[in-house]
């Protein structure tokens, strides 16, 4: 019975056969040392033939309940991880150099003892789906003109042809046929393709990328001007390209994975031959 209980089971038979035989609610609430809206419960129960007490379990103080919801919880993260690394597992690749490169644009902090009214500048990035070759560089704005003048840049800096872009619909990147960036890919026979409507996440090599570039080039250093960050930058690219092991690309640096593409391509070639 639970320790809080105010009335008894045959206490309650017998408030529910007074209350047949005529006796007022108020009365039977004086008598029993109740309240009234008690009674009309245990009438509301009598009429369902409830007569006895209600179990009470007191579940904060029960280990074994705790415990198996709070395995329960753990199971349901733990199958979430598990589906979030698979999904990163599945993620696409495209198999060779410049079949597609992921565009993006960041707008950077201001300087240390800059005023607030100082115009931001933009770093615009370009990374090689296959190999993961970047090139990078700052910008003081992020105009279509700016976008058209880095994919130029990018064009020479990328050491293979550029079939593809990819991406945000930002409109640096996305317009008319007049539009200088789409123009200037309209020239070279560069394919444009953008991220569907309000899911930029899925542009997320460029995105990721620019994390890495703000936590290793841009957050590590105290910089004293905005010249000296943009040749750091340049160095870090350099790094970025040439020594820094990749875990997507099985700790590889992307120089490295162009040259293994290379000798294989040499392989077919000659076997061909």
């Amino acid at each position: 019975m639970h320790k809080n209980s105010k009335l008894l089971p045959y206490q309650k038979r017998e408030i529910y056969r007074r209350w047949k035989q005529g006796e007022l609610i108020a009365k039977l609430a004086r008598q029993f040392l109740v309240s009234r809206p008690t009674i009309y419960k245990v009438l509301k129960n009598a009429k369902l033939d409830i007569f006895c007490q209600r179990t009470s379990m007191n579940y904060r103080y029960r280990n074994v309940y705790f415990g198996l919801r709070h395995l329960a919880k753990t199971e349901r993260l733990l199958a979430q991880k598990i589906a979030r690394k698979e999904h990163r597992l599945k993620r696409y690749e495209k198999s060779m150099p410049g079949e597609m490169i992921h565009v993006d644009t960041k707008r950077l902090p201001l300087m240390p003892g800059e005023a607030i009214i100082q115009p931001r500048e933009y770093l615009f990035v370009a990374i090689d789906d296959y190999s993961r070759w970047l090139y990078a560089d700052i910008f003081p704005d992020k105009t279509a003109y700016s976008s058209a003048i880095f994919l130029e840049e990018t064009k020479r800096a990328m050491p293979f042809h550029i079939e593809e872009v990819y991406s945000d619909n930002g409109s640096e990147y996305k317009g008319r046929k007049s539009h200088p960036f789409v123009a200037l890919c309209r020239k070279y026979g560069i394919a444009q393709s953008h991220t569907k409507v309000k899911h930029p996440w899925t542009n997320g090599k460029a995105e990721r990328v620019i994390q890495t570039l703000m936590v290793n080039w841009h957050r590590s250093r105290h910089f004293t001007s905005r010249e000296e960050r943009r040749r750091f930058l340049y160095a870090y690219v350099s790094y970025y390209n040439q020594v820094r092991p990749h875990q997507s690309l099985k700790d590889r640096a992307p120089l490295q994975r162009l040259e293994e593409f290379l000798s294989r391509a040499k392989s077919v070639n000659n076997a061909c031959n």
